[in-house]
């Protein structure tokens, strides 16, 4: 495509602009890419492609015509195109009947801008060369599709098939996802009357290059984390009433961050008691991120361990020492592997670790030494994630100061990972994307049978209430009757968070009163 070259884009029949834009982004420059309602006049041609789409209902069938034009570089060309008197460079056809959205996995269809997503995507290949592995899906969380079709009694096969027909994603994936949902399922219950809780501890050692969480540096925030607890434990204090005034019962905990280990012992320990002194967690998950290496200490592993913490990450994200002075992490692999047979010793039997395929300036050979440590350090469960270029991270910043991974770089990684947690007798239990992430691939997490994480398996499938608690938490208040869910978001500021608590504690109330009204 020529420097001043445009993609024109024509949808008849459908509102769909913003999810198609998202799509056609994956092929072209974002600047690239105009939307017109009605043919531009003369002066206002500019050469390029045309890509049109035409969405079409009868009483049998719905029907979505996708053709892409190639480059038009007089108006009398791009006329013809765009009347459809020429015949396109690519073109692709989606029918759906009626009877075909009553059988098995049908319900997939309802999703129709999908289906547009995939026309487009299956056109936009075709030119360019670029598969897409997750075709038209650009949502978060995928497998909900697959967990549709296994409800509705369709096998892996059947499941497979239906996912690569409907979004036109690849076999590989489609199973993948099938295999997810397949773990979860057993996990899933839509028992209103079950809630899990998620505490937010907006401090870390530092804040890494790919960062877009709510993290302070505790070494120039640390006189704040008293008064931020006291605030926090006024919040446990008033959801605690609430949760014992309806009768719910805690599912899971889970305390992230940041690094809630960046705070001293003393503090976690006092965080732990508030916590299990305002609700019932006795005999339930119960996960902190332990996450840096240089934020943990014997003395906090056994705080943890003591108040009965079931469930630990220790996130090395490379054991490349190179990479991680990059990224803004003062800690070396040693480091890494050091803490993880401490807390092993201490008496931890359920420990996660994350890592990061595609981190700036990595390739296949220092991933797999990421991969090969991981192994002889021999987790639970391992987290596996895609590098996604965060707008609110420093490397969003400076993209220009740091080469980001080939796509087909991004794969490789991908695979051996997903072949190592398998040697490892691991499974994948949860799976979710994000915008801007690389090679339009997913972070999925893995663990042995028994130890996959309840919590994560219901943040991404929302069947379940999450409260969360703390700066820069989200909950997520699940009305299964009504089949929809509402979100509150809370302060980010952590000095806001602590003066605003009162406000944003109505805020809150207000939606336990609409929960409890439904």
């Amino acid at each position: 495509m020529s420097e001043k070259s445009i993609v024109l884009v024509r949808i008849e029949g459908m509102e769909m602009e913003f999810e198609a834009w998202q799509f056609i982004r994956l092929f072209f420059d974002d600047d690239a890419i105009r939307f017109a309602d009605a043919k531009p006049d003369a002066e206002d041609f500019t050469p390029g492609f045309l890509l049109t789409v035409k969405v079409e209902e009868n009483n049998t069938e719905w029907i979505c015509t996708a053709s892409f034009f190639n480059e038009l570089k007089s108006y009398e060309s791009f006329q013809q195109a765009w009347n459809h008197e020429t015949a396109p460079l690519y073109s692709s056809c989606r029918k759906v009947s009626h009877e075909e959205l009553r059988r098995p996995g049908g319900s997939l269809f309802k999703s129709r801008k999908i289906v547009v997503g995939s026309c487009i995507c299956d056109i936009l290949s075709q030119f360019t060369g670029k598969d897409l592995p997750y075709g038209a899906l650009i949502g978060v969380r995928p497998v909900k599709l697959a967990m549709q079709c296994i409800n509705d009694g369709l096998d892996k096969a059947g499941t497979v098939k239906q996912l690569m027909k409907v979004t036109g994603m690849n076999e590989s994936k489609a199973a993948l996802l099938h295999d997810v949902a397949a773990v979860e399922k057993p996990y899933l219950n839509a028992d209103p009357k079950t809630l899990h809780l998620y505490i937010g501890i907006p401090f870390c050692a530092s804040r890494c290059l790919y960062c877009s969480f709510t993290a302070y540096p505790i070494a120039k925030y640390q006189a704040l984390v008293p008064d931020y607890l006291k605030a926090l434990e006024k919040e446990m204090e008033y959801v605690s009433q609430w949760v014992h005034k309806n009768s719910y019962t805690i599912g899971s905990v889970y305390i992230g961050g940041g690094t809630p280990t960046a705070i001293d012992e003393k503090a976690l320990a006092m965080l732990i008691d508030a916590l299990q002194s305002s609700f019932d967690i006795a005999g339930k998950e119960f996960t902190i991120e332990a996450g840096r290496p240089d934020t943990i200490s014997r003395e906090k592993l056994e705080v943890m361990y003591s108040r009965h913490v079931s469930r630990i990450s220790i996130n090395p994200q490379t054991m490349n020492q190179k990479t991680l002075r990059l990224i803004g992490r003062n800690h070396t692999p040693e480091d890494i592997e050091n803490k993880f047979r401490l807390a092993r010793l201490v008496g931890f039997d359920n420990i996660n670790m994350d890592i990061i395929a595609g981190l700036p300036e990595e390739d296949e050979e220092m991933f797999r030494n990421t991969l090969e440590q991981i192994e002889n350090m021999a987790p639970d469960s391992l987290t596996v994630h895609t590098m996604a270029l965060k707008r609110a991270s420093r490397l969003h910043e400076d993209l220009t100061s740091y080469q980001p991974s080939a796509d087909k770089i991004v794969e490789t990684m991908i695979e051996e990972a997903r072949n190592l947690a398998s040697k490892m007798g691991m499974r994948p239990y949860y799976l979710y994307r994000q915008k801007n992430i690389l090679a339009n691939l997913e972070n999925t997490g893995y663990a042995k049978p028994g130890y996959e994480c309840l919590y994560n398996i219901h943040t991404m499938e929302e069947e379940q209430t999450i409260i969360a608690m703390g700066a820069g938490a989200s909950s997520k208040f699940v009305f299964p009757h009504q089949k929809r869910l509402e979100r509150v978001f809370n302060l980010k500021d952590v000095t806001q968070y602590i003066d605003r608590i009162g406000e944003m504690l109505e805020r809150k109330k207000k939606l336990f009163e609409l929960y409890d009204s439904q």
